[in-house]
């Protein structure tokens, strides 16, 4: 049993757990900056908005997210038309059998929307397409971009990006099969350009100029960087009967810049270049995707393994149920009391024959003895006469003669006041063979 002190102990570390509990829970979570981009994530570089206007966007109601391998996918629609593929994370490249199979999808007149980091892998070569690496200008604020669509239609719209982008461009594409789409414009961070540019306006960037910049790339030569001239990101490369477009500003359709100063227009303009069919939004080649990293990730990923797990562990749980039912508690083992009345006897029949009191033991024999007759062959042991000594011979089994030379001596000691050893070993043996089985 749990005693008063142990209970209030109890109590109190059950109350600081629910307070500690209490305060994290209403706690504020910090804001998490990692890129997700995928359709389930709110975080600010999650897709969760682009994917849930898709429908407004495109007009139409069949929006599929895709959360598998994009080969396992193109499989399964082999003969489909008309469909758009987008793909949208910081980093993707397809290998060549991803490449073979996008190259079939689109040359039936589907599109693909690629917008990522840089163009890498099987795909970027067969389309002819190289980017640029950010380390020049690493030394400024490269998370800071103005871009915009060259397509008149667009209004010559541009989007400044200020936090999470990446000054990304291609340096070779194929001019001949290659539409421009979009570029990422001239400034400079490091001089305060993109400060004053954002306090006058972002919808109109006639009048700007563009400056050079001079920077230290090597301790031994001076080198001359200029980023004045506008730089394509954004391409349309036709294939078959489809096309692809490449878009180097992926942070472009986050949850953070959808929500903000009407910068969702561009990501609407940029996919007003697809298909009027049904949407597929690849949600597995993410950053942010949900992988189960745990030691059961292969024994969860085989339908075999995986209900056998289950069922083993459904077995248990079983177990347990109708195990915790029929077992009961420990039971304490009690030591049984110690009988000592035989002790008892024996001390004082040796304090008896220790003094020599004959006639005690004597006394005390034939009381015990007639107190066993009568709680055993329920005899009435008042008188010891011929009737007695007959009734007792049936009831104990033993022959008339001997029971009457019990009984007999029995009645010849009661008669005589004192005794001596040998009458009383006489009687001891006659009373052992007597009760004997």
């Amino acid at each position: 049993m749990i005693d008063k002190r142990a209970k209030t102990i109890l109590y109190i570390l059950l109350g600081v757990v629910v307070m500690l509990f209490f305060f994290e829970s209403s706690r504020p979570r910090p804001l998490n900056w990692q890129k997700s981009f995928t359709s389930g994530d709110k975080i600010p570089f999650g897709a969760f908005v682009l994917y849930d206007q898709l429908d407004e966007i495109f007009n139409r109601d069949d929006i599929t997210s895709v959360d598998e391998v994009p080969v396992d996918f193109l499989l399964k629609n082999d003969s489909i038309t008309n469909a758009n593929y987008i793909f949208i994370n910081d980093y993707l490249s397809f290998d060549s059998v991803e490449s073979d199979y996008l190259m079939d999808f689109v040359a039936r007149g589907n599109k693909v929307f690629i917008a990522s980091n840089g163009a890498y892998g099987t795909l970027a070569d067969t389309l002819g397409l190289e980017t640029n690496s950010s380390s020049f200008y690493s030394y400024s604020r490269r998370d800071t971009v103005r871009t915009r669509l060259v397509n008149k239609s667009l209004k010559d719209r541009s989007y400044v990006y200020d936090k999470g982008a990446d000054y990304k461009f291609f340096e070779v594409y194929d001019t001949l099969n290659t539409k421009v789409l979009g570029e990422v414009l001239a400034f400079e961070p490091s001089k305060g350009y993109i400060a004053d540019y954002l306090e006058e306006t972002i919808d109109n960037d006639e009048g700007e100029k563009e400056e050079k910049l001079d920077i230290n790339v090597d301790d031994k030569e001076e080198k001359r960087l200029t980023r004045e001239t506008p730089q394509v990101n954004f391409v349309e490369i036709k294939v078959g009967d489809g096309a692809f477009y490449y878009n180097l500003n992926p942070i472009s359709f986050t949850n953070y810049y959808m929500l903000k100063d009407g910068k969702h227009q561009y990501a609407v303009e940029a996919l007003s270049y697809m298909n009027d069919g049904p949407v597929f939004f690849d949600d597995y080649g993410k950053s942010g995707r949900k992988v189960i990293t745990s030691p059961m990730r292969f024994v969860l990923s085989q339908p075999a393994l995986k209900w056998a797990y289950y069922i083993a562990l459904l077995g248990v749980i079983i177990y347990m149920i109708f195990a915790s039912k029929r077992r009961q508690r420990i039971i304490p083992i009690v030591e049984p009391l110690k009988n000592s009345s035989v002790e008892f006897t024996k001390t004082i029949g040796s304090l008896y024959y220790q003094t020599g009191d004959y006639s005690g033991i004597i006394d005390k024999k034939i009381n015990y003895f007639l107190e066993r007759l009568r709680s055993k062959y329920f005899v009435d042991t008042q008188r010891l006469d011929t009737t007695f000594i007959k009734r007792l011979a049936v009831k104990s089994g033993r022959s008339q003669n001997f029971t009457e030379d019990v009984i007999l001596y029995i009645n010849k000691l009661r008669a005589k006041s004192v005794h001596n050893e040998y009458e009383l070993k006489q009687l001891n043996k006659r009373i052992e063979a007597f009760l004997k089985e």
